[in-house]
């Protein structure tokens, strides 16, 4: 139809340039041959656009079916897996907690998916030769409510600024010592109910982050209550967390945070019998062993950022510190030596064995990008250690180096070196290595 619309206009052009040569008598007549013409190739030509539009469309043939299947791929969620290996070459021995030189520490899979319009879901497993397979994190989200995100299920505590972040994705091969010590060698998770709210009433980002869940930390197999911790409302654990980020220039930012954690944990009983040891206090070897006691952690954490505008591809600096304080009950009621079922010769008189004292933590981090891929990294580490052996929470401090390098954003190697002093022992030197390396759609880790 085109065609004959196109064909018909040409021609009339034609024509019309070969009626400007011919005598004004002549060309009068031919100019009236030419409309008289071209008003009927008009008729013609809508009568037959009337009729083409006037025909049914056909029905587009349907593919052939190839075989069974789901119908709609997007209802099938992102698959992913990260792969983290660690080697340990420190000179005295293996450092790692399964004594290996060399170890898949983790092999983390995922699996993410909106759910429907309103929710969606995201699973993380976790398998290793220690743990076999665990439940990393696996919650439900909301996405129809503005400004505000609930979450559902297991997650990593938001408390600081790493322990949100997986440990294949740290800048360093292992969580700061505070984070080892006050919350998990591999992170605090909790599982409960998150609510995030984003607000800007100072014309900057802010975002405040609460969380209610079933207890603090793992439960100790070893130590047992007389009723489980979390029986009272008052023994689940509770976070709260107040982002606050602000640009500087084109080129810096800083984040700055305040947290704060409460929750009941078991502590262990001290008994003393005038038969043992000298009627020494040593811990409750009995069905009943541990008492609940009230911890607190509280903490700040600072980030700044610089990444210049045409230097961004291979040159940025990272600057990051938490500070974070452990408050621990010790006023604690212990039961007596007939309600952790010891009979009165042997048990003279009980006692609280927890914490008795309260402790505080740091540490800094800096890292430099030297080249499109390249970093070099270093920290330094600084707690009052709540396990050191005579219970007074002597120092344990550390420094360490990282030379990072990133092939791909698919895969990560590191070399690092670390050297720490913990209470009543020599100095260590550690030498790491690590490689990590994702397959399928990994999705990033909160900013």
């Amino acid at each position: 139809m085109r065609q004959f619309v196109r064909a018909t206009f040409l021609c009339a052009v034609f024509a019309a340039a070969a009626n400007a040569q011919q005598p004004d008598s002549v060309r009068r007549k031919a100019r009236a041959d030419s409309i008289a013409k071209a008003r009927q190739d008009s008729i013609a030509l809508q009568r037959e656009l009337e009729k083409a539009l006037a025909q049914p469309t056909a029905a587009p043939a349907q593919a052939p079916v190839q075989g069974v299947g789901p119908t709609n791929p997007r209802l099938l969620p992102d698959v992913s897996a990260v792969g983290d290996l660690v080697g340990d070459l420190s000179p005295k021995g293996s450092t790692q907690e399964d004594r290996t030189r060399f170890g898949v520490r983790e092999v983390e899979l995922a699996f993410q998916a909106v759910v429907d319009p309103y929710f969606r879901g995201d699973f993380f497993l976790g398998l290793s030769d220690l743990e076999k397979v665990s439940i990393e994190q696996a919650f439900l989200t909301t996405t129809g409510i503005r400004d505000l995100e609930i979450r559902l299920g297991r997650y990593l505590m938001p408390f600081g600024k790493q322990n949100t972040t997986h440990r294949h994705d740290l800048h360093t091969v292992e969580y700061p010592w505070v984070i080892q010590r006050f919350l998990s060698p591999d992170a605090l998770k909790g599982t409960g109910v998150y609510v995030s709210r984003v607000f800007a009433p100072f014309g900057f980002y802010e975002e405040l982050q609460v969380t209610g869940v079933d207890r603090l930390g793992d439960a100790p197999a070893d130590l047992r209550t007389v009723e489980p911790v979390n029986k009272n409302l008052s023994g689940l654990a509770f976070s709260a967390r107040l982002r606050n980020y602000l640009d500087l220039t084109q080129s810096t930012n800083v984040e700055l945070s305040a947290s704060a954690l409460t929750g009941r944990l078991e502590q262990p009983i001290l008994v003393s019998s005038p038969f043992v040891n000298g009627g020494a206090f040593e811990p409750a070897t009995t069905e009943v062993n541990a008492v609940g006691a009230r911890q607190s952690l509280f903490g700040v954490d600072l980030t700044y950022r610089w990444r210049p505008l045409q230097q961004g591809l291979y040159r940025s600096f990272i600057f990051q510190t938490e500070v974070m304080h452990q408050v621990n009950q010790r006023n604690v009621l212990v039961p007596g030596c007939t309600s952790i079922a010891l009979p009165p010769v042997q048990c003279s008189s009980t006692a609280f064995g927890g914490p008795g004292r309260d402790f505080t933590g740091a540490y800094a981090f800096a890292r430099w990008q030297i080249t499109t891929r390249g970093f070099l990294g270093a920290r330094y580490d600084w707690v009052q250690d709540p396990l050191d052996p005579a219970g007074l929470g002597r120092n344990l401090t550390a420094g360490s180096g990282y030379l990072e390098w990133f092939p791909s954003e698919f895969s990560k190697l590191v070399a690092a070196y670390e050297r720490y002093q913990s209470p009543g022992a020599d100095g260590i030197n550690r030498i790491l290595l690590q490689a990590s390396f994702a397959l399928g759609p990994h999705k990033p880790h909160p900013f």
